[in-house]
């Protein structure tokens, strides 16, 4: 007969994520694998001594969303995994995702929460700097057809002037002249079909929320549209908030949706006009507002633009094309997120687009430095 007990418990010895056991009426922990001096640099022995100074290295932001999370896991009701940060002196902070197990009580025993830290350092890292070559590169898209297209449009509608204005032009001058009208034509619907294919493969794929602060991960994407466009000569703008502003996010997917709601600003705004990003925290809800001083849209248009393949679709102020599906994406992709996208526009005036979104659990209940010991295990 196997001894199951000690075969999981060499088991939990030998894996390398933190395990242990919290005895919740004794207020201790019970058990601690060995995986706990390796990964977090404590000892077996000493694991009790050592909660207050690794408690206090909680990220701030995350100590109030762990509170609430581990009331309910003492009580039993609620077992979802969650991410968590401990910060280092001198290095980036390392990542955990705490996965809870409860065990209710049991004979004389008292009821134990049994936690598995799986450190995720290396693959955070990695995602960001992938969000981040994923936002650069569409930016880059975004930014660079906004110049082509502007200057294939302009070639196309010479060519078309000239054909027009030379009626005794030879054959081979207005075939010629045909040509270049039809090439540049055909090289901006190529353009756009290129960023219209990438903006709806995001809608083909499943989210990966991740709790993040919004103003951070929005600060990249947006400062490169500002260089961007104003080296093109556009007047781009953009607020943060000064302190975190944590939400439940697709990273990727959602900048995507910022960078579209900017490009279609763009569209819609003369050259001397201005396009501006706000991002500001409300009471229980985060708000992306994209605003310009644009040719605004019509109020006959105004309830169907974010309709797929909408009839309120027009071509830009430089000639650009659009099959009318951008805003719909965008708001399939927010509405994914529990949010919604709403638009306030009056004709020659300008449009205002404003994203909301709920707040991350736990945001508001930060504790102070003091309550830390508290907080976690009460």
């Amino acid at each position: 007969m196997h001894d199951l007990a000690a075969l999981f418990l060499a088991k939990v010895n030998a894996s390398p994520q933190v395990q242990f056991v919290y005895d919740i009426a004794a207020g201790r922990v019970v058990f601690i694998n060995q995986a706990y001096e390796q990964v977090l640099l404590g000892t077996d022995a000493g694991v009790n001594a050592e909660l207050p100074a690794l408690l206090a290295r909680i990220h701030p932001d995350d100590r109030g969303y762990l509170d609430e999370h581990w009331a309910r896991w003492v009580r039993g009701e609620q077992l979802g995994e969650i991410t968590v940060r401990l910060q280092r002196v001198g290095e980036s902070a390392q990542w955990f995702t705490v996965i809870p197990y409860y065990h209710p009580a049991a004979a004389a025993a008292g009821p134990l929460l049994v936690c598995t830290l799986h450190d995720i350092s290396a693959a955070k890292h990695h995602q960001a700097n992938s969000d981040l070559f994923n936002s650069r590169k569409n930016v880059t898209l975004e930014v660079l057809s906004h110049d082509a297209s502007g200057a294939f449009i302009m070639i196309e509608q010479l060519a078309q002037y000239l054909r027009e204005e030379l009626p005794e032009a030879a054959q081979s001058q207005v075939q010629l002249l045909e040509m270049l009208e039809n090439t540049s034509r055909e090289s901006v619907k190529m353009i756009r079909d290129l960023i219209n294919i990438e903006f709806a493969a995001a809608v083909t794929t499943n989210l990966k929320v991740d709790r993040v602060d919004l103003g951070e991960i929005m600060r990249g994407p947006l400062e490169q549209l500002h260089v961007g466009y104003e080296l093109l000569g556009h007047h781009f703008a953009y607020t943060l908030p000064a302190e975190a502003v944590y939400v439940n996010l697709d990273v990727s997917k959602f900048t995507q949706v910022v960078i579209n709601l900017v490009s279609n600003a763009m569209k819609f705004t003369r050259d001397e006009g201005h396009v501006r990003v706000a991002v500001v925290e409300l009471a229980d809800r985060a708000r992306v507002e994209v605003a310009d001083d644009g040719i605004g849209i019509p109020a006959a248009m105004l309830p169907h633009v974010f309709e797929r393949f909408t009839r309120a679709r027009r071509l830009g102020l430089r000639g650009e094309e659009t099959i009318g599906l951008g805003l719909s994406l965008c708001k399939t992709i927010v509405e994914w997120h529990d949010g919604t996208l709403s638009v306030a526009s009056t004709e020659g005036q300008g449009s205002v687009f404003t994203v909301e979104l709920p707040l991350a659990e736990g945001f508001d209940s930060r504790l102070p430095e003091e309550l830390v010991e508290a907080v976690v295990f009460p």
